[in-house]
């Protein structure tokens, strides 16, 4: 579960705490971004994160790696603030937004899992033999083993970003965080990396942080839904998001989505 039950304590004291914040809040040249937010995320849950553009989601995430520093309040990750994770820095694994990638890039597949664990390399950039090893069952486990030597930049959407996921995985993460993985990906393509993904969680025991659109395929398959607008709305079990839930956070940008949702129930 996310909700938080200590949260007037001044550190996180869940037992299976994964990432906990307590009030937490983030402000960019003076304006709040995000405020009050709390939680805790047990260890092998999968969450998914929805909210309108401008909601502070991507901030949210970015604040767990530590890659913002945190204004106030109090963020734990594995216990430690994320400017101190050193070494276990390694237990996450980051996926950020897709950007466009230039197709004259001359990267292989390979070569992108293999960035992801640059600081096993040696020198001139030599990278053990069980490392090459896991990169290439890696990229056999998130369906594109047969991908290992083509450029990044010839492949598919959807493909690059199983790609990036066996990067995010190289170093053998506990906690997998996803920023709208599936953006520009078709619906099939969603769904397939969605439920990639929830696997990947049963069968290598990851706990999963996933920001998407999509609410229905994410409600599906994710344990929890957080729905975030700057603070924490709402949050439960994803079988649970509602209409009400969804016009309360979302406002109008949703509602095709309801309306949908809405279809199908009259027609059945």
């Amino acid at each position: 579960m996310i909700k938080c039950d200590c949260e007037h304590r001044a550190r996180c004291s869940c037992p299976n705490g994964v990432v906990c914040a307590k009030h937490l809040a983030f402000q960019r040249n003076g304006t709040p971004v995000l405020y009050d937010i709390t939680f805790c995320l047990d260890e092998g849950v999968f969450l998914g994160v929805i909210g309108p553009n401008g909601g502070g989601k991507t901030t949210l995430l970015e604040l767990i790696v530590g890659l913002l520093p945190v204004t106030s309040g109090h963020l734990e990750v594995f216990k430690t603030p994320p400017a101190e994770l050193g070494a276990k820095r390694s237990l996450i694994g980051y996926v950020p937004q897709r950007h466009r990638i230039d197709p004259n890039f001359p990267v292989t597949a390979l070569d992108v899992v293999l960035m992801g664990a640059a600081r096993l390399a040696g020198l001139g950039r030599r990278y053990p033999a069980e490392v090459k090893r896991r990169a290439h069952e890696l990229l056999e486990r998130v369906g594109v083993g047969e991908l290992t030597n083509r450029p990044i930049g010839q492949m598919s959407g959807g493909q690059q970003q199983r790609v990036f996921l066996a990067r995010a995985l190289i170093t053998a993460p506990r906690l997998l965080i996803l920023d709208e993985p599936t953006s520009g990906v078709d619906s099939m393509g969603q769904q397939q990396f969605l439920h990639l993904v929830r696997t990947l969680r049963d069968e290598l025991g990851l706990t999963v942080i996933m920001v998407s659109h999509d609410v229905a395929q994410l409600s599906y398959y994710a344990d929890q839904i957080a729905c975030l607008n700057r603070t924490l709305h709402w949050h439960d079990k994803a079988s649970l998001l509602t209409e009400r839930v969804v016009r309360d956070v979302y406002k109008c940008e949703l509602d095709a989505y309801v309306e949908r949702v809405r279809e199908i129930g009259e027609e059945a």
